[in-house]
């Protein structure tokens, strides 16, 4: 029998701030809630994924380059994790990014063969500040991924190291 796998993933945001008011004979609790729950399943069309990537590393100012359609190694010298299928040729469905800081930020942007997901300028970044994150979702999808082609982010720490956070859907 052959080995098969099947892909599901839900994705779930919560933002819910709340402000208990009270003066005089006025009371009341103000909440808003932004919920969204997203599910993937198996397949290559819109709504659907096949495979993932996991794992910690080590951002350094020098940066650190991160090939998402790389099927062996994505992190190169940052690490050795594989995602859990070949990404090659499929569309990025999700990208999360955490730094893991305490006190220092990291930015994000294209790599020298920028991903076309994400950023559309060539000088677009995002900086995520310590403890914060960065989450991005397409359920279709937008480009293909091709490796060193145009599948790279770039990591850049503002002191020596910042241990970051990785996870993105294809």
């Amino acid at each position: 029998m052959a080995l098969t796998d099947t892909l599901s993933a839900q994705i779930e945001v919560l933002v819910k701030p709340s402000i208990v008011t009270a003066e005089g004979s006025i009371d009341g609790n103000r909440v808003v809630a932004h919920k969204i729950i997203k599910t993937l399943v198996d397949g290559t069309s819109s709504g659907q994924a096949v495979g993932f990537f996991g794992s910690t590393f080590t951002a350094t100012t020098g940066g650190i380059t991160v090939s998402l359609a790389d099927s062996a190694d994505p992190l190169g010298s940052a690490g050795d994790d594989a995602p859990t299928s070949d990404p090659e040729g499929l569309k990025l469905r999700l990208l999360l990014v955490q730094n893991l800081d305490s006190t220092n930020y990291v930015s994000l942007k294209k790599g020298t063969n920028g991903d076309t997901n994400i950023f559309s300028g060539s000088t677009d970044s995002v900086r995520i500040d310590a403890g914060g994150f960065f989450l991005w979702s397409s359920p279709a999808g937008s480009n293909a991924m091709s490796d060193g082609v145009d599948d790279e982010l770039l990591f850049t720490a503002d002191t020596a190291s910042v241990s970051v956070k990785l996870t993105y859907i294809f």
